[in-house]
């Protein structure tokens, strides 16, 4: 038998002894992985935003956003000469210019 026959032999033993403890490692439980949904309380708090003070320059810009556009369309409808609400305006047809 040569070196490498016997190398062979020697590595096929710890490829199988290796193989059957990483199969029986994915079937423990794991209890111990994070799974994305919180399961205690602690958790819980940790998962709110708030707790992030890394997500408050995201929460300002988005309430920023958000009232721009609440009022850019509040600014429109009531002041827009192009939307016509009341039912005097919504009868024309064609917009008149003059104030």
């Amino acid at each position: 038998m040569n070196a490498l026959t016997r190398t062979a032999m020697n590595a096929l033993p710890m490829a199988r002894s290796a193989m059957l403890t990483s199969r029986t490692m994915a079937t423990e439980t794991r209890s111990h992985l994070y799974t994305g949904m919180p399961t205690n309380m602690k958790q819980l708090r940790n998962s709110i935003w708030l707790s992030d003070p890394s997500a408050y320059p995201l929460i300002v810009v988005l309430s920023f956003t958000v009232g721009f556009a609440g009022y850019f369309m509040a600014y429109n409808v009531f002041r827009n000469p192009d939307v016509r609400i009341s039912a005097g305006r919504r009868q024309e047809l064609i917009r008149t210019w003059e104030h």
